[in-house]
């Protein structure tokens, strides 16, 4: 929850969340990254997109807002599982690496200020 004024993820709109996983793709070094690979599912469970090629470690995949709450720091991984190379899906928030760095980097100066049609 964002300040405890009970405005939390399930909150965000799509545009801001979508906006904001770009934006962290794009100001994240992926040399220093903790992960190789994003994988966001729609509602409905099936997978949406994926950011492949981000750096070594496992692949991570969730809803966009789950991913968005645990890239930032606001939530411990809940709704994001681990996809280790050749294993199932682990339960969500179960042995997830730390989340990457993000807004290390200054933002690209072509960073739209308006919400992506896709990710990333």
């Amino acid at each position: 929850m964002d300040l405890a004024a009970g405005y939390g993820l399930a909150d965000w709109p799509e545009p801001f969340v979508l906006r904001e996983l770009h934006g962290c793709r794009a100001c994240r070094p992926h040399a220093r990254s903790t992960v190789s690979e994003i994988v966001l599912k729609n509602p409905s469970g099936e997978i949406a997109t994926g950011c492949p090629g981000l750096g070594s470690g496992p692949a991570v995949e969730g809803a966009p807002a789950d991913m968005l709450a645990w890239l930032t720091g606001r939530s411990s991984g809940e709704g994001v599982t681990l996809v280790p190379v050749g294993q199932s899906f682990t339960p969500a928030g179960a042995g997830l690496p730390e989340p990457p760095p993000w807004l290390t980097m200054p933002a690209p100066a072509d960073l739209s200020t308006t919400p992506p049609k896709d990710y990333p």
